[in-house]
């Protein structure tokens, strides 16, 4: 069999970037990125194929991680550059990595209508119910009554459920 036919198995290794991740230590995003290459493996997908896109946030780091295509969007506005990737080429996998900051607040009409659209692409939502890159502002998430620098006495906003919207969407 030569070498151009055969189908090469990647491994969760090989969808690493050379870029040093550059997480706070004990992050949850460490975990969730150890998954993520984990699963494409499993998957079979090809690198080539893959396309992350991101917004701003700790979360938004992830496609530098990875050794697929990517972009860098603006805070909020990943879904909406996800769908043009998406309608471009219909054959790439497409996946969107956001925060609850990034997904729910600037960026919540975008997130909405990428899900009404039903559009084939996947939406990974790291929530940890803080703006964790500024470092304690309380987030769409976030609890009632939680007191962070931007809420000293307590958030007087009810969170937002992203499985919710998802599915009044």
């Amino acid at each position: 069999m030569c070498a151009d036919s055969a189908t090469v198995q990647l491994t969760a290794k090989d969808f690493g970037s050379d870029q040093d991740v550059r997480w706070c230590p004990g992050c949850g995003d460490y975990a969730i990125l150890s998954q993520v290459k984990k699963v494409l493996s499993t998957l079979g997908v090809s690198r080539e194929n893959t396309v992350f896109v991101s917004g701003i946030g700790c979360s938004s780091r992830f496609p530098y991680y990875m050794n697929t295509y990517g972009f860098h969007s603006i805070h909020g506005r990943a879904p909406a550059v996800a769908t043009g990737v998406k309608v471009a080429n219909p054959e790439l996998d497409v996946w969107v990595v956001t925060g609850d900051g990034d997904a729910l607040s600037i960026g919540g009409n975008h997130f909405l209508h990428a899900i009404r659209r039903n559009l084939d692409i996947n939406i990974l939502l790291f929530n940890n119910r803080i703006y964790g890159l500024t470092k304690g502002q309380y987030s769409p998430t976030s609890p009632f009554g939680k007191r962070t620098k931007s809420s000293p006495v307590g958030s007087v906003d009810y969170p937002l459920y992203p499985l919710s919207v998802a599915i009044g969407a």
